[in-house]
């Protein structure tokens, strides 16, 4: 690759339409790395390759991993009632015996997010923070106030709705089967074989080693944004906010793809279509933790995008290829151009609008 696409990324980032670090791997090789931005602009401190972001709900894919590990161990079943699990206290009004973690894995329980995820201006979101103050969320039983009480969207099974307060109920069923901490079982389970050194979920005011503070885009180019500090929570959850690199999550793919964190049975499990994605004219589609690209039947693409206050990530594994493509970005837009750029360059065909 060469070195036009530095020099457009570079031009992107001057811009005000990127900051953060892209990268293209292949079998574990690094094919194609750049960072630009600041990582903290009242200090001018400059994106490197090695600076850690967090990525919102590209969390997803570890939290599924890390229930299918229990689900492989036979600690838990894709099929058992969640009311067999989680206790009163942890269970939302409209969780129903024929709920099961089946359907919060690949968004089919008809659960109510806790906030309202098309909304693009990130005020439903920030809103929670106004009835849970976010630097009081530092466990995975602190989110449940936010949508305990809300009705069902509909029965279990019946639809398709993605919905973050499914993978809250995932992480407190980690916690209700293995009784450890939820990110304390992840990082055993999931980051230490993955070799994802760089990964942790570190409390934002403990000053997490080499990350980069998110930013709210602004509609005028080179405006010094607002910073995320009081618009996501303090810690990371099931459902989003892991901190991580471009390349450890690199590392994840090859060793998801590789068989060291799951079964090929469960791999497949994981890579096979539930439900297509609404709007999408059947070219997406959500499997156990990852979102799919189908095309002519198969999936050719899978992984997960992240989106809060302040955050923009792409992650991509085109599975024929063996190869990943991760963009990441300290500031709430930026990184799809970017990914589609890269792909287009190496010659990887994605057909994603």
């Amino acid at each position: 690759m060469n070195d036009s696409v530095r020099k457009w990324i570079d031009g992107r980032a001057e811009s005000g339409q990127f900051s953060g670090v892209a990268l293209v791997a292949r079998r574990g090789e690094t094919v194609f790395e750049h960072a630009a931005g600041l990582a903290h602009r009242g200090l001018g401190v400059p994106v490197t390759v090695g600076t850690r972001f967090q990525v919102a709900s590209v969390t997803k894919m570890m939290s599924a991993v890390a229930a299918l590990r229990l689900v492989e161990e036979g600690a838990i079943a894709l099929d058992t009632p969640l009311t067999e699990v989680l206790p009163p206290e942890l269970r939302p009004g409209a969780v129903a015996a024929e709920h099961t973690m089946h359907h919060l894995l690949c968004h089919m329980s008809g659960l109510a997010n806790y906030h309202d995820d098309e909304d693009e201006s990130w005020a439903s979101f920030v809103s929670c923070w106004d009835r849970i103050p976010c630097y009081r969320i530092r466990e995975v039983a602190d989110m449940l106030p936010l949508f305990a009480d809300l009705p069902s969207v509909f029965a279990p099974g019946e639809d398709w709705r993605y919905s973050d307060s499914n993978y809250i109920l995932i992480g407190l069923i980690i916690e209700q089967v293995t009784g450890r901490r939820y990110r304390d079982f992840v990082a055993d389970e999931v980051l230490a074989p993955a070799g994802m050194a760089d990964t942790s979920f570190t409390d934002l005011d403990f000053d997490p080693p080499g990350l980069a503070l998110g930013y709210a885009t602004s509609d005028r180019p080179n405006e010094k944004g607002r910073s995320n500090l009081y618009a996501v929570p303090a810690a990371g959850m099931p459902d989003g906010g892991i901190i991580t690199t471009a390349g450890d999550l690199a590392r994840f793919f090859e060793a998801l793809d590789g068989g060291r964190l799951v079964s090929d049975e469960t791999y497949l499990l994981m890579m096979r279509p539930n439900a297509f994605i609404p709007d999408t004219d059947g070219l997406e589609a959500y499997g156990y933790g990852l979102e799919l690209t189908v095309v002519d039947g198969r999936v050719t693409i899978l992984g997960h995008a992240g989106g809060d206050p302040g955050v923009a990530a792409i992650t991509s594994y085109f599975v024929d290829d063996g190869m990943s493509v991760i963009v990441l970005c300290n500031q709430d837009a930026g990184s799809w151009a970017v990914s589609k750029r890269l792909c287009q360059e190496v010659g990887l065909d994605d057909p994603r609008e």
